[in-house]
């Protein structure tokens, strides 16, 4: 697997906008466009085994980097926030989808990603076909859960049973709405995916929702193609 490569873009504020491209050393076609939690990097387990997964199965990764913790950021408003990563994430995918010849999207988002999301899904979806992961998502949120009704396309919810911004009702209605979407809650897990104190069901919890997400990513990518998962 090659080394990403980092792409020229420019964020919201006008400031570089930290992100990292690899080439699937077998692509397939499609591109994911992946956004961390606000404390939660690319490179902790829930985001590098998702991009891990993704590359396994031949889908160029950008994983986007907005600057959510800058004092810029924290200091704007709800409305400019939002306004932010929504531009963020699409400058991201216009730029990523010049790197090739793409007939499929996947955006993924953990936590604070999941509002970036969020706003750049109706867009998105009018570029090419495209599937949503959300990881521990922050369906609280009115605006989480309007764009995760919003999906024309598969979506998987990947959510903590013990997560405080977890909303069992709201994910239900989710699922009841779209017939393409699909959910796995790890029981007693917080929003990294792990009980604290206890290994074993942390790590049933994390294979579990990952085997979860790799079936669904099967699913969607088969479905591209016309062949069956």
């Amino acid at each position: 697997m090659s080394d990403p490569r980092t792409l020229g873009l420019t964020d919201y504020s006008g400031q570089e906008l930290a992100n990292q491209f690899w080439r699937a050393d077998q692509p397939a076609g499609w591109l994911a466009v992946v956004l961390p939690g606000q404390g939660y990097t690319s490179d902790m387990p829930l985001l590098f085994f998702t991009r891990r997964m993704l590359l396994w199965r031949g889908v160029d990764v950008l994983n986007l980097n907005p600057s959510t913790r800058s004092a810029a950021f924290q200091s704007s408003s709800e409305v400019d926030q939002l306004s932010w990563v929504k531009a963020d994430v699409l400058t991201g995918v216009k730029a990523a989808l010049g790197q090739g010849e793409y007939r499929g999207l996947i955006l993924a988002g953990k936590s604070i990603g999941s509002l970036a999301l969020a706003g750049a899904i109706e867009q998105a979806q009018t570029l090419l076909p495209t599937a949503v992961v959300w990881i521990t998502p922050l369906l609280k949120w009115e605006v989480v859960l309007q764009a995760a009704l919003a999906v024309r396309g598969p979506q998987v919810h990947l959510c903590g049973g013990a997560d405080s911004t977890f909303e069992p009702a709201r994910l239900q209605q989710i699922l009841t709405a779209n017939p393409l979407s699909s959910a796995y809650v790890a029981q007693g897990a917080n929003h990294s995916l792990e009980v604290p104190g206890n290994d074993q069901a942390t790590f049933h919890g994390f294979s579990e929702a990952m085997l979860f997400l790799g079936k669904f990513l099967d699913e969607v990518l088969a479905q591209s193609t016309g062949n069956p998962a």
